[in-house]
Order: C-alpha cells, then sequence, then structure tokens
C-alpha cells in the first residue's frame, strides 16, 4: 500500500533535506499557533527536559493540525528550539536581537534541540528528539556586524541567528554529530522509522 507524505513546514531547508532522499511527499503549512505555548517557557528558566517536552509537544501539534484535514496521510512535524544558560531563545525579531543573540552566545557552549514527529489520523506514531552540542567560536562585534550584514533577512528566520548550511558554519568551534538534525530534521532516524513502518522502501 502506498501513503501519501505531508511534512508540515514552510522550511526551504527541511522541504530540501527530506527531498533529496527521494521520498515522495507534498508540504503544507501548518496553521498552528505555537505562541501560546513558546510564551509558557519563553524568558523563563526552565530544565533541559522542559525544553525538550515543549519542542516535542510543538512538533505534535503542528502535525496534527494538518492530520485533522488529512486524516488518512502521514504527516512529518518539526520543531526545534535553542536552549543555553537555562532558558530557552527564540528566533530574533529584528537585527538589535540577532546582534545580542549571537554576542550572548560567543565564546560560549548551547544546546540545539530538535524534534521530529509521525502523526497518523491524529495520533502521534513514532517521534525522535535530538540534542546537539553547539561550541560558538569567540566573535568580535564588528564580526558579528559584518556577518548579519551578509546574510540579511535570513537572520531572522534562525534560531540563534545562525545559519549553519551557509556563513553560519563559520561562526563555529564545533557542532554536535547529527548535521540533519541540526538543520532542522532528523533525516536518518526518520527514514530509518518509515522503512522499518513500510511507508517506503
Amino acid at each position: 500500500m502506498e501513503y501519501d507524505i505531508i511534512l508540515a513546514t514552510q522550511s526551504e531547508i527541511r522541504r530540501n533535506l527530506l527531498k533529496n532522499t527521494g521520498i515522495r511527499f507534498k508540504a503544507i503549512k501548518s496553521d498552528f499557533d505555537e505562541a501560546q505555548l513558546q510564551d509558557a517557557l519563553n524568558g523563563k528558566i526552565c530544565s533541559l527536559k522542559d525544553a525538550q517536552d515543549l519542542v516535542m509537544k510543538l512538533s505534535f501539534e503542528k502535525a496534527k493540525n494538518i492530520s485533522g484535514r488529512y486524516s488518512k496521510d502521514l504527516i512529518i512535524g518539526c520543531d526545534q528550539t535553542l536552549y543555553f544558560k537555562k532558558r530557552i531563545l527564540n528566533k530574533p525579531v529584528n537585527y538589535e536581537e540577532s546582534f545580542e543573540q549571537l554576542k550572548g552566545l560567543s565564546g560560549e557552549n548551547h544546546k540545539l534541540i530538535t524534534a521530529t514527529t509521525c502523526v497518523m489520523e491524529s495520533k502521534q506514531i513514532w517521534s525522535y528528539i535530538s540534542v546537539q552540542d553547539m561550541q560558538m567560536r569567540t566573535l568580535s562585534d564588528e564580526y558579528i556586524k559584518n556577518y548579519i550584514k551578509e546574510i540579511g533577512d535570513k537572520v531572522l528566520n534562525i534560531l540563534g541567528a545562525y545559519e549553519i548550511e551557509g556563513k553560519g558554519i563559520n561562526l563555529f568551534e564545533s557542532i554536535g554529530d547529527d548535521l540533519f538534525s541540526i538543520q532542522g530534521i532528523s533525516i536518518l532516524q526518520l527514514t530509518k522509522f518509515l522503512r522499518k513502518a513500510g511507508y517506503i522502501e
């Protein structure tokens, strides 16, 4: 039996990562409003488990939102957050905030948390969470300003204001061991599940 697969995202990076596997799917943006869940921890001290639970919940809700309309399809939901000094960092809202985030992360280690979830008929049938250790180089204010200027508006759509698949790799001393998860979707683990469960060959 052939299943229709939907990726619940508007992220071009996630779409390309899944497309490169050869899996046939369509991408649909989820209408789930993340704000209420995010606001519960935004700016507050929290544990790593709290951050992981939030990301997992968001990835599920994004997929479930679409599953209500496409109940017979397999929906893949993803979410990601940055955990630094017992707080969650969201995407910067402007250039000033992107500068402050990068300045704060400079020379420091943080964790990038990625959740990937599969939903069928509004029920979670598989999930995986990745926690990657990210060590940023010590960056001067001038370097940060030049970097932000170079990548432009993209800086506002990226956690931590870095573009790991592009120029942002230059910000790091070292990154975790799962580049796919760092880019936003745990491809290796996802394809392993889809193959084992019979959704793909």
